[in-house]
């Protein structure tokens, strides 16, 4: 089994989860802590302490520039 098909996303209580990269479907900041909302195509909704440009860059994300 390779290792780089998973990611491993801490929180901010020092624990984590990891998680299949192609599971992941999208995200969202969760509120002023710099933490993130990461969804996954089983459904369930994953807390993390990385912002959304941590996790935009484990998936290669394309950042879109505003004009």
């Amino acid at each position: 089994m390779t290792t780089e098909k998973f990611v491993f996303l801490p929180s901010s209580t020092g624990d984590g989860v990891v998680v299949k990269r192609e599971q992941i479907v999208g995200a969202r900041p969760n509120g002023p802590n710099g933490g993130s909302v990461l969804y996954t195509k089983a459904g369930p909704s994953i807390y993390t302490s990385l912002t959304t440009e941590h996790l935009a860059a484990l998936v290669a994300a394309e950042k879109i520039q505003q004009p």
